[in-house]
């Protein structure tokens, strides 16, 4: 039984979800350009804000923080980032950087 459920306190420690899996950096930023390519709004669209991070709260250890094309439309940008943004968070729930 755990100190915690004794009524004790238990150590601060943070469980990866082992079900992700593990890939390098490479063949992470790979799936998401081929998912981003897949989406008519996100089509076209480079991560180019990929870093490694502290796991999140859901286990995550990277992210990617900026996108870019070589079109400047404002419009089109705000349209493609909330797609992204999706199909990232879906990415990032599935997979793990190694």
């Amino acid at each position: 039984m755990a100190a915690a459920e004794r009524g004790g306190t238990a150590p601060m420690t943070r469980e990866t979800d082992m079900s992700r899996e593990l890939k390098t950096e490479q063949e992470l930023l790979a799936l998401v350009v081929k998912a981003l390519d897949a989406n008519p709004a996100t089509a076209g669209w480079i991560p180019t804000g990929f870093h490694e991070t502290v796991e999140d709260e859901d286990g995550c250890n990277w992210d990617i923080t900026h996108l870019h094309r070589d079109r400047k439309d404002a419009d089109v940008r705000e349209v493609a980032t909330s797609e992204a943004a999706g199909i990232i968070n879906d990415l990032r729930s599935r997979y793990n950087l190694r």
